[in-house]
């Protein structure tokens, strides 16, 4: 596929790499920062244009004629319009995603069309993120949560502890332990790299898991792999941006939440738009007002300023203070690895990899319904919808163990008519079917393409 990004800020450069580590994708950039670009040409293998990306001659330079998508990430809510506007007016590019933040714009679903502005998906950064944390506060003890069909399935990543239930046992003693519950464990990591989850392979301390199971089951099944971990209360929130506000707002009802500014009019700003929040004008790093508010009572510390530093630094400060809970919003690779490989950072928020999955499935072949990347970029989950009949397809009428399927690759459960189904050797694909697959390695993601595609 020939895709053009434009704009090669952090999450332009982060779908630079997830995208242009395919073969079978062309991809092109541009950007009027020339540093920007020059980052890019030394670490991948991707064409770059300098200039302004909403200019004609700067886009036909790029060769958009010839394009098959044009993704637009610029920090211009109006440019990323105006490009895709062109994109589809003057050059017939067939599908067009943009990034727009305008909380005005996006109230008025109405702009979106090819009759208006003609954008086939728009992205809200903002917006995945706050659902993706809104899911992680959900569930106490969860790394990661994926929603698929609609949330009716849910990924989930979470860490194995000594101690607990399923630690130096094999897997398939999970199901003595829960014989009412459907789950599947879909992959594990040790040590950095994955494992196969086979029903002999012993769970151990330390194990990154990665399982399938309906939403209401998730608190059960997370019993098994680590200390129980209670519901929050205490939450505090550093940064007090868009991501900030519209988590207070959902949270503050069921819960005791305060949130820290440093901008004193921002302040003034959310403060009147929250009922139940305490709003304080500080700095997230100054260790007496983290001490004044209780930091050692507080059951989750969530940093998200628009600062990686801050976020990592505050974040370690907090759980050295006694937080029962850290997270920190990180965009750049540098800080969250630092972030990762300090045990006081629970978890690492990545908006870049959040903002790649909601474009991915918009670029992967076939009925694809929901896309999502795991372990930056190296991994993926991806719920397709099988079309054809036995005649027209390779995998409708054939159980899972019949498919063949590439390895590293697992079907987690499929949903059959609003039933959840756990994925087994047994299990016969049917046409209709939600079938959500778990690639530890992504470079398989064309065969199995290829496999789920309907016959002519």
């Amino acid at each position: 596929m020939k895709i053009l990004i434009l704009g090669a800020g952090q999450v332009g450069s982060t779908l630079a790499k997830y995208l242009g580590s395919d073969d079978e994708n062309d991809i092109t950039i541009i950007d009027k920062d020339e540093t920007n670009l020059l980052s890019l040409q030394r670490h991948l293998d991707v064409k770059t244009v300098l200039g302004h990306a909403s200019y004609p001659n700067i886009l036909e330079e790029a060769d958009i004629k010839n394009m098959d998508m044009v993704i637009a990430v610029t920090r211009s809510d109006e440019g990323n319009m105006l490009a895709c506007q062109m994109a589809h007016t003057l050059y017939k590019v067939e599908k067009k995603v943009a990034r727009i933040r305008t909380a005005e714009y996006l109230h008025r679903k109405e702009l979106f069309s090819d009759s208006a502005i003609p954008i086939d998906f728009v992205i809200t950064p903002e917006s995945l993120v706050t659902n993706y944390i809104k899911r992680v506060v959900e569930e106490p003890g969860a790394e990661q949560v994926f929603e698929f069909e609609n949330g009716l399935v849910q990924l989930v990543e979470t860490r194995a502890y000594a101690g607990t239930p399923i630690v130096g046992h094999p897997i398939k003693d999970l199901h003595l332990h829960l014989p009412k519950t459907r789950m599947r464990i879909v992959s594990l990591y040790r040590n950095g790299r994955a494992i196969p989850a086979y029903g002999d392979t012993v769970i151990k301390d330390g194990d990154r898991v990665y399982f399938v199971t309906k939403k209401e089951s998730v608190s059960k099944v997370l019993k098994e792999f680590r200390r129980l971990d209670k519901a929050y209360k205490n939450i505090i929130i550093a940064g007090g941006g868009h991501i900030g506000l519209d988590l207070a707002k959902f949270l503050e009802n069921k819960h005791k939440v305060r949130i820290i500014e440093l901008n004193k009019a921002r302040v003034s700003e959310i403060a009147d738009q929250l009922d139940n929040t305490l709003v304080l004008h500080g700095n997230a790093s100054d260790e007496e007002l983290l001490l004044e508010e209780g930091i050692e009572s507080t059951d989750l510390f969530l940093a998200l300023t628009d600062s990686d530093e801050i976020n990592v630094i505050v974040s370690i400060l907090a759980k050295r203070l006694g937080a029962h809970k850290t997270i920190a919003l990180v965009k750049r690779n540098v800080y969250e690895d630092l972030a990762e490989q300090s045990e006081d950072v629970d978890m690492v928020v990545s908006p870049d990899q959040i903002t790649a999955s909601g474009i991915l499935a918009h670029i992967r072949k076939g009925d694809t319904m929901m896309v999502h990347s795991l372990r930056q970029g190296k991994a993926e989950a991806i719920e397709l919808i099988v079309h054809g009949d036995q005649d027209h397809s390779d995998v409708v009428g054939k159980t899972i163990e019949e498919i063949k399927l590439p390895d590293g690759v697992v079907v987690g459960s499929i949903v059959r008519n609003k039933e959840v189904i756990m994925g087994s050797r047994t299990l016969v694909i049917e046409e209709g079917d939600h079938v959500l697959l778990v690639l530890t390695d992504v470079s398989k993601i064309h065969v199995v393409e290829t496999l789920f595609a309907e016959n002519e």
